[in-house]
């Protein structure tokens, strides 16, 4: 069971690259201190969320993280080989956030916490997962922001 959600995880998160990578742009920025870069995580959070399911979530902060390796162990207990780029967690909650596709005869997976690991330099959404239970990221935290604050 635990692979399929896996799997299911892992569909959702290339859906969801797949109809983002062209909103990806490349910047070099003063991270979450930048409120032209809080404003694009922002944007790619709704959008993010709203191909969920959720077109305004409750709660949506962003976390700046050291590299990709860091942000996917600290979310999912994932390793990716190799990759340190730096990288931002947008994590939203506040609906039932649901999977877009899902293997024949499986209903696609649902949860209440999305969360987006995000390239640093070109706001490309690498990873998307769904789940009940909201990451601690505070130990692997550089800064944070408030992606609701007005």
């Amino acid at each position: 069971m635990e692979l399929m959600r896996s799997r299911l995880c892992h569909l959702l998160a290339a859906a969801i690259a797949i109809r983002t990578i062209g909103c990806a742009s490349h910047d070099s920025s003063n991270g979450l201190g930048d409120p032209k870069v809080v404003a694009k995580l922002h944007d790619l959070g709704l959008r993010l969320s709203a191909i969920a399911g959720v077109p305004k979530p409750t709660t949506m902060y962003a976390v700046e993280v050291s590299d990709h390796q860091t942000a996917e162990k600290s979310v999912s207990g994932d390793i990716v080989s190799n990759d340190y780029a730096p990288a931002y967690v947008i994590v939203m909650t506040g609906g039932l956030f649901m999977a877009l596709e899902a293997p024949p005869g499986v209903t696609p997976f649902e949860g209440s916490v999305l969360t987006a690991t995000v390239n640093a330099a070109t706001y490309e959404a690498t990873d998307v997962g769904i789940t009940n239970v909201e990451p601690d990221l505070s130990r692997v935290a550089l800064a944070t922001a408030d992606l609701n604050a007005d």
